[in-house]
């Protein structure tokens, strides 16, 4: 962990944030209330594949809502709500299951670590931000903005703010993470990422049910890809590749098929399996779930025991 810490911060940031390896920076009630930052059950004991829900955390801390300036239900909008659960069938076949417990429109770990829009902070911005394009848009690890563009905060905010949120939140979630692809790298000579997600629905790509982004065949194995998408179509689910999400930063960071570490991100259409507008589950849950149950199985049988 102090290794990590140190490769990711700088040196004009380390003397703030390292030595309390504990610190939060809420305090009172939020701390006492805050569950961990990212959840594990599991070990990659049984097989290569790792299971991870990014973006289904619903843990709203007051002070970040005092900042906002929209209401709970649009932050809520990009949540990729009860994916963990859809999981859950999958998880019982062995992989371990990592989600976190925040939301991505707190901090976003499918981005990298210093991907800001520096129009979000007041005072001077360190030169080791290095926004990408859809940073620039809003979209960085600590996002500006929401549903339609809608900005997020009252007012800039001071960039220790997301510092610590970095450290506190995005930092945990890629270190437990890269220890348990790590942990199935060494038991089994390979790993696999299965990065899961929801979707809104998909007109400009003929609306499908799943996408799966392996970045053009770049983080995953084409014969891995192939036999989810096969696995799916055979389910009776319409099935895309790469468009419109060919996966973000954790599926391009995690997916190296020459070491041997596979990522393939899973988008879900929502309204497979909730009312978008109420965020409650309908019937369809199961049906999704047991299908995700059912392409775990399969990947999980094409690697022989070990």
């Amino acid at each position: 962990m102090k290794k990590f810490a140190s490769s990711l911060f700088p040196p004009s940031l380390r003397r703030f944030l390292l030595p309390q390896q504990e610190a939060h920076e809420e305090s009172g009630p939020d701390r006492q209330m805050a569950p961990p930052p990212v959840l594990v059950s599991g070990s990659p004991a049984t097989g290569p594949v790792v299971l991870a829900s990014p973006h289904s955390g619903h843990f709203y801390p007051e002070a970040f809502l005092r900042l906002t300036r929209q209401p709970l239900d649009i932050l809520r909008s990009g949540e990729d709500s009860y994916v963990e659960k859809l999981a859950q069938g999958a998880h019982a076949l062995g992989p371990p299951l990592l989600q976190a417990t925040f939301p991505r429109v707190f901090c976003d770990v499918n981005r990298a670590a210093w991907d800001l829009d520096s129009r979000m902070f007041h005072g001077a911005i360190p030169s080791f931000v290095a926004p990408s394009d859809r940073g620039l848009a809003g979209l960085g690890s600590i996002p500006r903005i929401v549903a339609d563009r809608r900005p997020i905060y009252r007012q800039r905010l001071p960039f220790m703010e997301a510092a610590l949120r970095i450290r506190h939140y995005w930092m945990p979630y890629h270190v437990t993470l890269a220890d348990l692809l790590e942990a199935a790298r060494a038991q089994h000579g390979l790993s696999l990422l299965l990065d899961l997600h929801s979707m809104p629905d998909a007109p400009q790509a003929g609306s499908p049910d799943f996408v799966l982004g392996d970045r053009y065949g770049t983080s995953c194995t084409p014969h891995l890809t192939n036999l989810a998408e096969q696995t799916l179509q055979g389910l009776g689910f319409k099935v895309a590749r790469n468009l419109p999400y060919a996966g973000g930063y954790i599926t391009r960071h995690y997916g190296r098929p020459t070491s041997n570490m596979h990522a393939l991100q899973i988008e879900m259409r929502r309204g497979l399996y909730m009312d978008e507008n109420t965020r409650t589950p309908h019937s369809g849950f199961t049906t999704l779930s047991n299908a995700l149950t059912v392409l775990v199985e399969r990947v999980l049988a094409h690697f022989p025991p070990t």
